[in-house]
């Protein structure tokens, strides 16, 4: 943990040097959740509106790139969070991706499992980085 506790200070301080990152990193919790937000409306609005709506999803979530947004301010979201002092929240971040990535738990295949797997790890280990000291040691430079 040692180790990540000093990448992430690295990345913090070569991410930070960026002015659009210093500009939008009071808003990384909205950028991350906004993101899982939109992304877990889309596939609950394509499982529960009628077939006579899919023109509408078409157009809100492809033709208005509305589900690219989402899923890169997701992943922009999870870079800013983890330079963030509040990383503590972005392991529950990919806890909720690997649950939307499963969502309709029907015709799950091996990408869909490999990949919430992955998340979830991660977000396992995240968390475990959080609760140790070597987290405190890596946010004093903040």
């Amino acid at each position: 943990m040692q180790q990540f506790g000093i990448v992430v200070k690295e990345i913090r301080s070569f991410l930070t040097s960026f002015g659009i990152v210093r500009l939008s990193s009071p808003f990384h919790l909205l950028i991350l959740f906004g993101g899982l937000g939109v992304l877990f409306l889309e596939k609950v609005l394509y499982r529960t509106v009628s077939y006579s709506s899919y023109d509408t999803m078409n157009t809100l979530f492809n033709d208005i790139p509305l589900h690219l947004i989402a899923y890169y301010g997701f992943f922009v979201g999870i870079w800013l969070t983890l330079i963030s002092q509040n990383v503590k929240y972005l392991s529950y971040g990919l806890w909720g991706y690997a649950f939307v990535v499963l969502f309709p738990f029907e015709g799950l295949g091996l990408a869909e499992i490999v990949r919430a797997a992955i998340y979830a790890v991660g977000g396992y280990y995240l968390f475990r980085y959080t609760a140790t000291s070597h987290r405190a040691s890596s946010t004093k430079s903040l």
